[in-house]
């Protein structure tokens, strides 16, 4: 028993915020009730991490991903230390753990941030511990700040300002920016304060010192329950860990993500003015032409409110004669696409629970009858492509754990409707265990648009695996430094090594089919071949719901004759 809790009586609140997003201490809602709950009866408050190997965030995650997590929690026990507190990290299933470590303490109530999407761990997980909570006299109370406002039926909320119905909220950008402007004026809350020193209970002379304590490696991360290799992501090990070629793009924590806003955003108001994200370029091989700060917005190292602050403030600053963008393509429009996904995923669950990240019982995916080819599949995986932009891609994924939001659209484009046709699920799929930013609602909610499955329609504008990107890196130079054997090429044939005379591969040191591979697809050919796919697949779909219109027409017609003759004789045995 911790001395913080020995002082304690009956009516003495001892508050747990439990950390599972929203990895921070700013703009932090939940965290600042438990503070303020505590306060009347200096109570101590227990801040709580539990790694969970079968949420969403480590079930499916890379070794630069499952770094960058203990990355923010080791940032996040420093931060709550410098205001005399601690992070106590314990392991295993929250189920479990969170009533024994209640009972240790004496826990009396829990916060936490609220998961909207519908993620569907998340929604077990947290049914389980309000069941959980209940039969230990705990109170368990939740708080919306994973977005820049509510989604749900709340005060405030998307889905409130629709009337309450979850297939009424808009499934474009466009109308979603209405519905925001429409939520008072469109304005947005301000960031709450992170709480100082004072406002935490000091703890003093801790016996649990020595005891949950933040992990201090990958492999410290317990194996999945009841789960084997093939259904979780990547599998690695310790050698994996140390391989020094892998390093994310970006390290963790909220320290280092209010310094990417300062240096990305702040610092440059000209620069964070005039952004446009269609502009932005995709084959920089130093510095990343945008802020690369989704991956702190996915673990909510960031919040939303703050980051959509800091841009107003810098877009305030600009120079008057600085062309100021807007939404969509502005920074404020990256954050109003964010909440616009997770809205759209908050949508799909609550129409059709889990189908968010699946085509089948989808609301807002159309069935498109994909092959399933484990050899492409893997190829594509492996940047075995045989097409040099496309491995490049792969190859700076699997490495930094992050693309471009052009080159993933490149290479969704090319494992879907482009050439491969394999389906966006297995896509997804690889990018939810790879990507350092990766989120349920963004990452599905990108795979389904980039195949055309849902929400663009225009599948005839298909994303060149060579032209694409040739116009705006002619030499090749992110093709060189990702897929290093092809640095000798000349920059003519470095989009198409197959097309270089015998000489020029001689002389560069490539030999196709051995240390790079052919083409694995005529894309000329396979590109047409698929949009006549992906028509008749559309087609299917409109006969599909001319059918199902007609199925529903059809029983509300029966349905008003049948009740026509009750209604009759109702009326017969009122008048008598």
């Amino acid at each position: 028993m911790s001395a913080a809790l020995k002082s304690t009586d009956q009516d003495t609140v001892v508050a747990m915020h439990w950390f599972r997003k929203g990895l921070r201490v700013h703009d932090n809602p939940a965290l600042l009730h438990a503070l303020a709950i505590t306060k009347d009866t200096s109570g101590p408050i227990y801040p709580v991490y539990i790694v969970d190997p079968n949420c969403y965030q480590l079930l499916k995650c890379s070794v630069l991903r499952a770094r960058f997590l203990l990355e923010c929690i080791s940032d996040l026990d420093k931060s709550l230390r410098e205001r005399g507190s601690r992070l106590y990290v314990a392991t295993g299933d929250p189920l479990e753990v969170l009533p024994e470590l209640w009972k240790e303490w004496g826990v009396t109530h829990v916060t936490h941030e609220a998961d909207e999407t519908g993620e569907p761990y998340a929604v077990a997980r947290d049914e389980g511990v309000r069941s959980v909570a209940k039969k230990n006299g705990v109170q368990v109370m939740e708080f919306r700040s994973e977005t820049l406002r509510p989604l749900g039926n709340v005060a405030g909320g998307y889905v409130a300002n629709v009337g309450g119905a979850v297939n009424s909220v808009p499934s474009t950008m466009s109308s979603f920016q209405g519905l925001l402007g429409r939520i008072d004026g469109g304005n947005i809350p301000l960031p709450l304060d992170a709480p100082t020193k004072e406002e935490f209970p000091q703890l003093s002379d801790d016996d649990d010192s020595n005891k949950y304590l933040p992990l201090e490696h990958p492999c410290d991360i317990p194996w999945p329950r009841g789960m084997t290799k093939d259904e979780i992501g990547p599998v690695w090990n310790r050698s994996d860990c140390e391989d020094a070629s892998l390093t994310g793009i970006v390290k963790g924590g909220e320290t280092l993500a209010l310094a990417q806003l300062q240096s990305t955003v702040t610092a440059r108001p000209d620069w964070t003015a005039s952004f446009e994200k269609p502009k932005t370029s995709c084959t920089e091989v130093s510095t990343p032409s945008t802020t690369v700060l989704s991956p702190y917005l996915s673990l909510g190292c960031l919040s939303p409110r703050k980051a959509w602050h800091a841009v107003a403030d810098a877009n305030r600053k600009a120079s008057s004669k600085v062309n100021k963008s807007k939404p969509p393509v502005s920074l404020h429009g990256q954050l109003l696409w964010r909440d616009f996904n997770n809205l759209i995923a908050h949508s799909a669950n609550a129409q059709s629970p889990g189908s968010w990240g699946r085509m089948q019982d989808n609301p807002y995916c159309r069935n498109v009858p994909w092959s399933s080819d484990p050899k492409l599949l893997k190829a594509w995986k492996d940047g075995k492509t045989g097409f040099p932009w496309i491995d490049a891609c792969m190859a700076q994924l699997r490495t930094e754990g992050w693309i471009h939001h052009l080159g993933r659209h490149a290479v969704a484009c090319f494992l879907t409707r482009g050439d491969l046709w394999q389906s966006w699920e297995m896509g997804a799929d690889h990018f939810e265990g790879e990507l350092l930013d990766a989120d349920y609602a963004l990452n599905n909610f990108n795979w389904l648009w980039l195949s055309c499955s849902g929400f663009f329609y225009q599948y005839f504008r298909c994303y060149s695996p060579v032209a694409f990107q040739k116009k705006n890196d002619v030499n090749g130079n992110y093709i060189r430094k990702w897929v290093p054997e092809l640095a000798g090429l000349p920059a003519k044939y470095i989009y198409e090594p197959w097309k270089a005379p015998s000489s020029v591969l001689n002389a560069a040191g490539i030999k196709l089919g051995d240390n790079y591979p052919n083409p694995i697809v005529d894309h000329a050919f396979v590109s047409k071949e698929n949009m006549s796919k992906m028509s008749l697949a559309y087609d299917m779909h409109k006969d599909g719901e001319k059918q199902e219109g007609s199925k529903k027409a059809a029983a509300t017609s029966s349905k008003n004759k049948s009740s026509e003759p009750a209604k009759k004789k109702q009326k017969q045995m009122t008048l008598k």
